[in-house]
This record gives C-alpha cells, structure tokens and sequence, in this order.
C-alpha cells in the first residue's frame, strides 16, 4: 500500500515539473502550450535616445564662447526632448581632444586644428578624424603695435614680445605656424581674451595679435584703439598663400572701414569656424541640428550679430573641402538646394 503510493507521488512530481518546463518554454516565447508564436510583435531593441547634448565653445567672452551659447539658446526652445548645453574651453585642439574623449558631443574648431588632427600633428597624439557638421563665420588676425613702436612690419618682430592667445586655442596655433614659415623667431605670451587688453595697454608686450570676425573687428579690438593709438601690421602675401594651402583657409581682406587704424586693405588669409562631430552622431540629430540652426538664424542673429554666417546663404560656403560632412548634414544642404559639389560627403 506505501509502496504504491511513494510511486504514484513520484510520477505526480515528474508530471508536474515536465509541465512547468513546457509554460516555461511556451512563455519566453510570449505563446500558450499548444499555440504557434507570434512574430508579429518582434522588434529589434531601440537605442537610447540622447537626452542631453554638449557643445565645446572657447574661452569666456571669446567668438565661439558666444556663439555656442547663443545656438544651445535656440535649439533649448525649437527642439524638444533633449537639452543643449556649451562648456567654455581653450577652443580648437581642445574641443577636438574632447570630442575623442567623449566629453563633449560636437566642438568649436577651426581649420588647422582639423588639419592637425587628421594628419597627428601635435598636440594630438594620434591621428583622429572630426566631422564636418556646419560652418559659422571665418575669424582672421592682425597685428598690432603702438603708434609710436619702431616695429613696421612682421619681420620686425623678431625677439619682441608678442600675445598670440589663449594657450592650445585655435588662433595661437595657426600664427605661430605662420611666424615659422617666415622664419621669425618671437617669445610668445599666452593670455585669453580678457587679459590681452589690459596687458598690452599696459606694456607688458610689444605686439598683440588682435581679431577680426568676418571681416569686422572683435570687442577687444575698440577697447585697445580707444585706449591708445596703434598701427597693423599688414600681413606677407607669399606666407598668407602658404598658410591658405598648408591649413585648407581662405584668403581674405580687411577693409578700411573696420578701423580708423586701418588706412590700407590688408590681405588676410581667414580661418573657417565649424562644428565638428564624431562619425558616429546620429543621422536624424544632425540633421535637426542644422535644419533647426538654419531656419532660426534670425534669433541667432539676434543674440550674436555675427552669425549671420549661419544663414541659408552663407553656412556651406564656410565648410572646408578637404575635410568630410556628416551625412545629417549633407541631406539637410542637399535638401535646400545648397549643397556644394566641391565639399566631400562622409562615407
């Protein structure tokens, strides 16, 4: 009688866990015992949508410092579902070294600092690859002295003390490349734009390197004439056709009217400022980036009179050709109608 009671429990146990196996089975499937599955329902996982956007800008006070503020200004208000922010850095090199280390998800940068990345140039320790996303203006640099410097020309500037920038920013880079390819032999200072005014005012340099934005001249440029009486230096023609070959610039000039120090064009050459991303940004981000961007520059504008470079007109014209365009972004210029055969789609 014991026994055959122990059998029968046994044979309820086995009973009960082969039909536990089969639900199981049945409901990792999301299907009953006895029902085929339903693969209507499959779907691939999604990738997370980003949530929060980060910009590098530049220095406090600087040209990309202030248009990078006021571009997360407007795509805050016109995109919803994820936050734009800027952190202030050195600008450039940096933004880019940042963009590869993850820290920021598009830069402020220029056309050297590209040109330096793509090829492993210091300070970049390896070879790295921005992506061209948009273009906002073409900043150039001009030297200034005192009115009263026996310095007359940029060959005079050997051993003088000249302020070229801030440390590892865009503009310093680029002109002391140009003082290397004229053989002049300079001692540096490095100062952001706050401190360049006073210390050059103030005599604590020779020369200082003073900037102009789409041909017109930077905050920084008026305190130093309204505090003193200075003189440009114009610019050698064969080493600014060198520099627009060796860095992918343009040639450029400044007119008269953008100084009362000014009496003369000065041939230029002009460095392209565009955002740059990594290859990997999303197609449909980008491509909202700059649409939103374009079809807003007005309140762009309105905040930073400078960008009107942002315009439907003017952003591609500032893209650099050597270098590739995020795909976002081309079907945004492709869309309009302004895309350029001369620029290079990311492949």
């Amino acid at each position: 009688m014991f026994k055959h009671t122990r059998k029968l429990c046994v044979l309820f146990v086995v009973l009960s866990l082969f039909l536990l196996a089969v639900a199981g089975c049945a409901s990792q499937q999301g299907t009953s015992p006895g029902t085929s599955p339903d693969t209507s329902q499959e779907t691939s996982p999604k990738k997370p949508q980003k949530t929060h956007f980060i910009f590098g800008s530049s220095v406090e006070g600087s040209y990309g410092y202030l248009c990078l503020e006021a571009m997360c200004n407007v795509l805050n208000k016109h995109v919803e579902g994820i936050k734009f922010s800027a952190i202030s850095s050195n600008g450039g090199a940096e933004n880019i070294a940042l963009l590869f280390n993850g820290e920021i998800d598009a830069g402020h940068t220029n056309n050297a600092d590209i040109l330096m990345a793509y090829t492993g140039q210091e300070p970049f320790k390896e070879k790295l690859e921005p992506i061209q996303l948009s273009s906002h203006g073409a900043l150039t640099q001009i030297v200034a002295v005192r009115a009263d410097s026996d310095i007359n020309s940029i060959y005079d500037l050997e051993g003088k003390k000249v302020i070229l920038g801030a440390a590892g920013s865009g503009v310093a880079t680029d002109v002391s490349n140009y003082f290397r390819l004229a053989g002049i032999n300079i001692e540096p200072i490095f100062l952001d734009i706050a401190q360049t005014g006073d210390a050059f005012i103030a005599g604590r340099a020779d020369a200082a390197l003073l900037l102009f934005r789409n041909g017109q001249p930077y905050p920084l440029n008026m305190e130093v004439e309204a505090a003193m009486d200075i003189k440009y230096l114009p610019w050698d023609p064969e080493i600014n056709k060198q520099m627009v070959e060796m860095t992918a610039g343009i040639p450029g000039v400044i007119t008269p009217d953008a100084s009362p120090f000014i009496t003369e064009p000065i041939e230029v050459y002009m460095n392209p400022q565009v955002l740059v991303v990594r290859r990997d940004l999303d197609e449909e981000l980008a491509y909202t980036i700059v649409k939103t961007l374009v079809e807003h520059v007005d309140e762009l504008i309105a905040i930073t009179p400078h960008l009107e470079m942002v315009s439907k007109e003017n952003i591609a014209k500032g893209l650099i050709s050597k270098f590739p365009v995020h795909p976002g972004a081309v079907r945004y210029y492709k869309e309009i109608g302004i895309w350029e055969d001369r620029l290079t789609e990311l492949k």
